[in-house]
């Protein structure tokens, strides 16, 4: 249980710490990080560290003094000194950092500079000097002086160690009760909220997190790593309560502003009358750059993304500004009295600097950015401006248009969002919430087959709401798992009571990214169709393409699952994600269904035509039947037949009814 295993790395960088250290981190090493000198060398020894990582970039003179600071334990000791540079930014800066006492140095303007290897050659440099016995000595000396610490193993037995002065230190803490859970039930709401999402990036495959929190009265950081089904803690105490403040405003991903922190400075400009303009700049296609580069290389792009929109947004603004991270691929920018005019040309300059040549693990990617941008009026809050922004990125993202979309939402509107989050745990429990049925009918003979379910919100002051709608209110309201839930059941029951006569009708019913994620996900599918008493064989799952990707094995074995009971699987919405004939070929599939974008096209060109054809013919070619939505002429139908397709849906017979008039227009079908 003993954490002896660790190679430690004590990182001082003044404006890329949290970043740096994350990478560093991804290469194998404990990292403990700092972004001001204070107490340099109490914080370096209590580290544990051989190796002191020092970022002298943009801060030449802090930088220089930490070396020469730490110089005479490099010399002393056999610690290395790697000093990160940039000598584009100052040609004579390789000496004086030599002069200051650095024992190696990595120059980022250099092609091909490698961070890792330049840390492993520093190793190298210090098992050398210190010899392979004396060097296993020295960490195991320092790791018995260690200030507080603490491990236990993972899974369905766990064991702890805690350090002899953690134990001392733990006040009314009692650890043999609580090991380690005891700091847990020790810390605030807030602190603990905190450590969750800790404690999740772990989980989702960080190498280690950091949590601000306070331990028997005093601010510290406790520092997290997991390595070998093991997670291993270190708390530090910190004299510097700016240090503190930091971390809390940060976000330990990419090293930015977070959302709080964010919030927080755009109110204090909107208070001083500052005019702001905020831009939400998003990933599009970040979910498919995940599942062909894995998380941990993701992640690695959100933080070189981070990376360059501060270098580029502190080169090219002129007055105050911020840079932060919303949430999963998402940024903020927030510019403090930029004219009007210079609004689109800043944009256009930041996506195209930040966006263009990136690469991952030295293979090159083309993430496609989309932006929204708000302007602030004196009417303003922080609250709505934000909302205004990333409202205005989501349709950018939703549309195939320009990049770029400014907002044309009123105050009133982002208003009247707001309301609707906050009703809708009352909608949903008032019945709210409501079922429509949209009939599909063959293509050849023109009888009906079945019906998609679809939600709408029936509001008592606003009318009847659609999906689009609803969906979006639950998704930002936190509430899509208890939603998708509560549609479900209601369709179920409600096909499940069609008359006898009805008996042959199919029924469809649409499943989010958050439903197939679930890990219980086929078993309460199961569960729901069972409890309603409705026929697996009779039931299609639709699931858009986006939704599939992200993690293709797992969302196949589910899905194959549910085929074996006899449930029918549907890809929504294709032709307009990331279609590819790999993975249809990979997952249990029974439908496709032709998006109404490309439908409304068929009675088109030539070339309109044979893209839909195509895509009929590669389904057929998969033992795939089809569905086309969004059919509203005959000529399209017309087409749609000529082409074999099996199955319609759209206007041309029937929009979305009621039950009671769904169930009226299958009975005279039938």
């Amino acid at each position: 249980m003993h954490p002896v295993g660790f190679r430690n790395l004590f990182l001082l960088s003044f404006h890329q710490r949290d970043p740096l250290a994350a990478e560093i981190a991804s290469f194998g090493w404990r990292v403990h990080s700092a972004r001001r000198s204070a107490n340099l060398r109490a914080r370096f020894f209590s580290a544990g560290a051989m190796i002191a990582v020092i970022d002298v970039r943009q801060a030449e003179c802090d930088g220089l003094e930490a070396i020469a600071n730490l110089s005479a334990t490099a010399a002393e000791g056999g610690i290395a000194i790697l000093v990160l540079l940039d000598s584009e930014q100052h040609r004579g800066i390789v000496g004086q950092c030599f002069d200051s006492g650095a024992t190696h140095y990595l120059d980022f303007a250099a092609t091909g500079a490698d961070l890792e290897q330049s840390i492993n050659y520093a190793f190298r440099y210090v098992e050398n000097f210190r010899g392979g016995a004396e060097r296993a000595n020295h960490e195991q000396s320092l790791l018995t002086i260690a200030d507080l610490q603490w491990s236990m193993t993972l899974g369905s037995v766990s064991e702890y160690w805690i350090s002899e002065r953690l134990s001392a230190a733990a006040g009314e803490i009692d650890f043999g009760k609580y090991p380690v859970s005891g700091i847990y039930r020790s810390l605030s709401r807030e602190e603990k909220k905190r450590v969750r999402g800790a404690m999740g990036r772990l989980r989702d495959g960080a190498r280690q997190a950091a949590v601000p929190h306070r331990f028997n009265g005093r601010k510290v950081i406790h520092h997290l790593y997991k390595a070998d089904g093991q997670i291993f803690g270190r708390i530090e105490y910190l004299t510097n309560n700016d240090e503190a403040d930091d971390w809390t405003g940060r976000d330990l991903l990419s090293g930015l502003r977070n959302t709080a922190s964010a919030r927080s400075w755009i109110r204090q400009k909107i208070e001083t009358g500052s005019e702001l303009t905020l831009i939400a700049i998003g990933i599009k296609n970040f979910r498919m750059i995940n599942a062909a580069f894995g998380r941990h290389a993701g992640d690695q792009l959100l933080r070189i993304v981070g990376h360059r929109l501060m270098d580029h947004t502190k080169r090219q603004s002129t007055g105050p500004h911020l840079v932060a991270r919303l949430d999963g691929q998402n940024f903020l920018i927030a510019l403090a009295n930029i004219p009007h005019g210079q609004i689109s040309k800043f944009t256009n300059d930041l996506i195209s600097s930040v966006f263009g040549d990136l690469q991952l693990e030295g293979r090159p990617i083309n993430p496609v950015a989309r932006a929204g941008v708000a302007i602030g009026t004196s009417e303003s809050s922080e609250t709505t401006l934000i909302r205004k922004a990333v409202l205005a990125l989501a349709e950018a993202t939703s549309a195939d248009a320009l990049p770029i979309n400014f907002s044309t939402v009123s105050e009133a509107d982002v208003h009247l969002e707001e309301v609707l989050e906050e009703q809708l745990a009352g909608a949903m429990a008032r019945g709210e919430i409501v079922i429509a049925f949209q009939p599909q009918i063959k293509v050849d003979t023109g009888q009906l087959a079945g019906a998609e379910a679809l939600a709408r919100w029936e509001h008592p002051e606003y009318g009847l709401l659609g999906a689009a709608t609803l969906f979006a209110v639950a998704e930002r309201a936190g509430m899509m798992e208890s939603l998708s839930t509560q549609i479900h059941k209601q369709a179920l029951t409600l096909a499940a009571s069609w008359p006898a006569s009805l008996g042959f009708l199919r029924l469809s019913i649409n499943v989010t990214a958050g439903d197939l994620a679930a890990a219980a996900f086929a078993d309460d599918m199961l569960r729901q169709v069972d409890i309603a008493g409705f026929e697996p064989r009779r039931l299609t799952l639709e699931i858009t393409e986006s939704e599939l990707i992200a993690n293709l094995s797992v969302s196949a074995g589910k899905l194959d699952r549910l085929r074996k009971a006899g449930i029918s699987i549907a890809i929504d919405d294709f032709g307009t994600g990331y279609s590819s004939l790999s993975y249809l070929k990979q997952l249990p599939v029974d439908y496709l269904k032709i998006d109404s974008g490309l439908t409304g096209d068929i009675g088109g060109s030539e070339k309109d035509q044979v893209v839909v054809r195509s895509i009929i013919d590669m389904a057929h070619s998969l033992n795939l039947s089809v569905i086309a939505e969004g059919v509203e002429t005959e000529a399209q139908l017309e087409t749609l037949a000529e082409q074999a397709c099996e199955f319609f849906q759209g206007f041309l017979r029937s929009g979305p009814l009621s039950p009671d008039e769904f169930e009226a227009f299958a009975l005279r079908s039938n």
